[in-house]
């Protein structure tokens, strides 16, 4: 058995190229009252992609500015609607809440189906085949268990999320399987779970303190003192956390939805680790915030091109790969129907 050859993805954009990018966007995206961000957003995309090479070939973005106008044109119309019948007619902005709670399972796959079917390599394109259904039950009735059972149930709602996504990829006609299990989510949980613990025990530690010092009779003045000072530190150790628990779930997610998807004859190894993306996460958070925002480019450039260097693709013979799934598209398949070949706006 041979072994397969590894082909890194690599990133070749710069923070200063997007920053004038990302600047001239901003403006016109304000000075048009928001018209011009389905522009931006392709402008931005095609950027990405095309900065993002898999053996010397970039990615592509395909969409159109159109496409994404008629999305947000729906979405601002939702918006508007809800936003007048709130203050005139509650009864009405509820039902529009409630529509849109019931038709998410819909928009979260038109997304995804939009998003992927705009990207292509080597001019094959993806596409994504989940089903409402599927997206239901991942999305909506999961979620709800996970609540319901005090977060017991969030690692096989991870897990479910995690391989919907995996096992509905298609590129050309070539369909990706997942053949993870759900015992690694457990360890990622239970892991952030023990993170969480940190500021719940100094919380807890400040009631049990007050009760020892009340019993000791303590002033009533340097009780108080003392219970604020621990709550201000727990406060301040969960708001610390909150990024920490972020960057350690979507770095082992991304490894485990990576190192087992399999496409046709083509693996993959990520190798994304928490700390550095904690890292990435709290600098990138600091200077944007003393640069009043203009860092926001920088940063997106410095997490594609982290998540790029530890991304590799496993093939025997990719170029062999690529023409093959070439030669297996159908004439059918190019003549799906774009009825609703819109973005959505969250993917």
């Amino acid at each position: 058995m041979s072994i397969p050859k590894s082909y890194p993805f690599i990133f070749t954009g710069s923070g200063g190229e997007y920053f004038r990018i990302w600047i001239v966007n901003l403006a016109l995206t304000i000075i048009t009252l928001g018209i011009y961000s389905a522009w931006a957003k392709v402008r931005t995309n095609r950027w990405f992609y095309g900065h993002t090479l898999l053996d010397n070939t970039p990615f592509s973005y395909l969409a159109t500015p159109m496409q994404i106008l008629k999305g947000r044109l729906v979405a601002a119309a939702l918006l508007i609607a809800y936003t007048i019948t709130s203050s005139v007619a509650p009864m009405i902005a509820g039902l529009i809440m409630l529509g849109i709670m019931i038709a998410s399972p819909w928009i979260i796959v038109m997304a995804l189906r939009f998003a992927s079917r705009q990207s292509a390599y080597r001019g094959l394109k993806f596409n994504f085949i989940g089903t409402v259904g599927e997206a239901a039950i991942v999305y909506l009735l999961l979620p709800v268990l996970s609540f319901v059972s005090l977060g017991l149930a969030l690692p096989y709602t991870a897990y479910r999320q995690v391989k919907f996504l995996a096992s509905n990829y298609v590129y050309g006609e070539t369909p990706a399987t997942y053949d993870g299990s759900l015992k690694p989510f457990w360890g990622v949980y239970l892991i952030a779970l023990g993170l969480l613990f940190i500021p719940m025990g100094i919380f807890a530690y400040g009631i049990f303190s007050a009760y020892q010092l009340s019993t000791m009779g303590m002033p009533k003045e340097l009780i108080i003192t003392a219970i604020s000072s621990l709550i201000l530190v727990g406060l301040i150790s969960f708001y610390l956390i909150i990024p920490i628990l972020i960057a350690f779930i979507q770095a082992r997610k991304a490894n485990l939805f990576y190192n087992h998807l399999v496409l046709g004859t083509v693996r993959f190894n990520s190798t994304q680790r928490a700390r550095d993306l904690i890292w990435i996460y709290i600098s990138n958070l600091i200077l944007i915030a003393v640069t009043f925002g203009l860092f926001i480019p920088f940063a997106a450039v410095r997490l594609a091109r982290y998540r790029s260097e530890h991304l590799n693709l496993l093939s025997d013979d990719l170029g062999a790969f690529a023409t093959q799934a070439r030669e297996n598209i159908s004439a059918l398949g190019g003549e799906i129907s774009d009825l609703f070949d819109m973005d959505i706006g969250i993917a």
